[in-house]
């Protein structure tokens, strides 16, 4: 009696799992069952590599809903070419500039990497469609011509290798320190990045006999170069009225802290003018200070090339405490938005 009481419940329990399973939702099963074969299964084909993108109807705009399709199909092929490949490139950048490493530095590298040019697939086309008008959906089938992208990669990694070259010659040749010099010095840095970034596309398309380094020697020699040019910069602070060096000690920290060396006035490579003005506002026994900051950038011949401006707010019963926390968040801000407006 017993056996048979088990035997019924393992029976009962098996029944339930079975019952309460779900199929795994495959790809393209949101489709009729007359879809195309690409939709299950993404063309193999020797010097090409495919993708696939689906994407619903919305209000009866399939031409929305096709590109919306193309789009995820590239961005699926891009998945499958990019494969670490952003770490790859910071590994390499991270090994020229270790021995150059400061706050400075390491917020030029952001500025740096927030000019280098989004990737941009090329070489894309389209080969099949398909449009589900019972389900209201659309996939589209493109193709990458790897051969012709290698070719295009090779072209664009030639041109700035000689832009680069350039740059190399010009700071060679030209030994005046200035903004000038520095800017010529910084524009190396984000070739490079694009540079780096450009060879390592290729490598994940070539075999690994064809593989090469992301940056070649006289490169990364540049950039060692553009790293002990920047850490030689001087800049001079000048108050735009006597009266307002208030602002003064916090930019010095602030610059300072991000690896800037400040100097006497006269002699410099860069000048910076600031300006402060404040309005205090007085609600109850609170006392709120308004403070807006100007920066100008002054470049060799004394000509203004940038021009930041902040404005922040403290607050205090003191009116002299809600001052001093005004020009600290001001400073501060300053400092930060200083060394992006210097390149």
């Amino acid at each position: 009696m017993y056996r048979t009481y088990s035997a019924l419940l393992v029976l009962l329990i098996t029944t339930l799992l079975v019952g309460c399973q779900t199929a795994p939702k495959q790809k393209g099963s949101d489709f009729s069952d007359d879809k195309p074969d690409w939709i299950l299964n993404t063309p193999i084909k020797s010097g090409f590599i495919y993708g696939v993108g689906s994407a619903e109807v919305f209000g009866g705009n399939e031409t929305a809903a096709l590109s919306r399709a193309k789009d995820f199909a590239r961005i699926e092929l891009i998945k499958q070419i990019e494969v670490e490949m952003q770490g790859s490139v910071e590994q390499e950048i991270s090994e020229i500039t270790r021995n150059n490493k400061s706050e400075f530095t390491e917020q030029l590298r952001q500025t740096v990497s927030s000019r280098v040019p989004e990737f941009k697939l090329s070489n894309v086309e389209q080969v099949d469609s398909y449009s589900d008008e019972k389900n209201r959906q659309v996939a589209v089938l493109v193709k990458f011509d790897v051969n012709e992208e290698i070719q295009s990669l090779k072209g664009e990694i030639r041109s700035l290798d000689q832009q680069l070259q350039e740059i190399d010659e010009t700071l060679s040749q030209n030994q005046k320190r200035g903004l000038t010099r520095l800017r010529t010095a910084t524009s190396a840095l984000v070739l490079a990045d694009q540079r780096a970034g450009l060879q390592a596309r290729l490598n994940q398309l070539q075999s690994g006999a064809e593989r090469e380094p992301l940056l070649t020697k006289p490169i990364r020699q540049l950039i060692a170069k553009v790293y002990k040019i920047t850490s030689e910069i001087k800049v001079a602070l000048r108050a735009e009225k006597k009266s307002e060096r208030a602002l003064q000690v916090g930019l010095i920290a602030q610059l300072t802290k991000r690896g800037l060396t400040v100097s006497e006035e006269g002699a410099h490579d860069i000048e910076i003018v600031y300006g402060v003005s404040s309005n205090t506002i007085k609600r109850g026994d609170m006392n709120f200070v308004v403070t807006e900051g100007n920066i100008w950038v002054k470049d060799d011949a004394g000509k203004i090339i940038n021009a930041v401006q902040k404005r922040v707010k403290g607050a205090s019963i003191d009116p002299k405490l809600a001052h001093s926390r005004a020009i600290e968040k001001l400073s501060e801000s300053l400092g930060e938005a200083l060394v992006d407006a210097l390149f």
